[in-house]
C-alpha cells in the first residue's frame, strides 16, 4: 500500500487520481481548498497562502502529485498584475513550498514518485490565458531542474502535459468543453497512474496534447498563427 498525496484532489483530473488510488487500496490525502467524496483522508491546503501545519502528523508519503490549479481566459492587456501574481502562487508558488516543506519535514518517501501536472500550453500558443501559460511552464521549469536535485534521494520527478479535458475546471474558464470536448480526465488519470509506476520522466497523456507537442517542433510559426486565428477569428498575411 502506497501513500498519496494529491493537490486539488476534490474534484476533475484530480478526483480522478485519487479514485484510482483508493481503488487499488492505496491511502489517499487530498490536500485541497475543498473536501473531496469518497473516502479519502482530506487537509485543508490552499496553494495560494499554504500553511504546512498538518505536515507535523503526517506519514512520509510515496507519492505526491501536484495537481491544483486555477485558469483565466481574458484579452492580456484587460487582467491586472493581481491575477497574474494569484496564478503564479496557486500554480506554481503554492507547489514549490509544498515541495520544500515535504523534503524539509523529510515526509517524502526515500525512492518515492513525484508528480506535476503542468499543462500542454508549454508548448501550445495560448494567447487568451497568457498567465495560466506562463505559470505552467514556470512549474515545468521548477520540475525539471528538481528532477536532479532529487537524484540522490532516489525520487522520481514525472512532468505530465495533459490537452483539454472535460473537468469542472475546463468548463468554468472554457465553456465548450462543458459541451462534451476536451479528453476523458478518467483515461487520463489511468495513463498518470501507469507512467507513474514506470517512473517516466515525461507523460503527454492524449491526442490533442501530442498534436500540439508535434506541431511545436515542426512548424512553430504556423501553429501559433492558426492559434491566433482560432481565437481571434483574423487570418494573418
Amino acid at each position: 500500500m502506497s501513500r498519496v498525496l494529491i493537490t486539488g484532489g476534490s474534484s476533475g483530473l484530480g478526483a480522478c487520481l485519487a479514485a484510482g488510488y483508493a481503488k487499488a487500496g492505496d491511502h489517499v490525502t487530498v490536500a485541497d481548498i475543498a473536501a473531496p467524496q469518497g473516502s479519502a483522508a482530506y487537509v485543508y491546503f490552499d496553494c495560494g497562502q499554504p500553511d504546512f501545519e498538518w505536515l507535523a502528523d503526517a506519514p512520509p508519503f510515496d507519492i505526491v502529485i501536484c495537481n491544483a490549479g486555477i485558469s483565466d481566459s481574458e484579452d492580456f492587456l484587460h487582467t491586472d498584475s493581481a491575477l497574474d501574481e494569484r496564478l503564479m502562487r496557486i500554480n506554481t508558488l503554492g507547489h514549490m513550498a509544498l515541495v520544500r516543506e515535504l523534503l524539509r519535514q523529510e515526509k517524502m518517501a526515500h525512492g518515492g514518485r513525484l508528480a506535476f501536472i503542468v499543462s500542454a500550453s508549454v508548448f501550445l500558443p495560448f494567447p487568451i490565458a497568457i498567465a495560466y501559460a506562463a505559470s505552467k511552464a514556470a512549474l515545468d521549469g521548477f520540475a525539471l531542474a528538481l528532477e536532479a536535485y532529487l537524484v540522490g534521494r532516489r525520487i522520481s520527478v514525472t512532468r505530465i502535459y495533459p490537452g483539454p479535458m472535460r473537468t469542472p475546471h475546463a468548463g468554468k474558464y472554457y465553456s465548450r468543453f462543458n459541451e462534451g470536448k476536451g479528453a476523458s480526465p478518467e483515461i487520463v488519470a489511468r495513463r498518470i497512474v501507469k507512467a507513474l509506476q514506470k517512473r517516466k520522466q515525461t507523460l503527454i497523456p492524449d491526442m490533442p496534447a501530442r498534436l500540439f507537442y508535434l506541431g511545436a517542433l515542426l512548424c512553430p510559426a504556423l501553429l501559433a498563427r492558426l492559434t491566433h486565428r482560432k481565437y481571434f477569428g483574423r487570418r494573418l498575411r
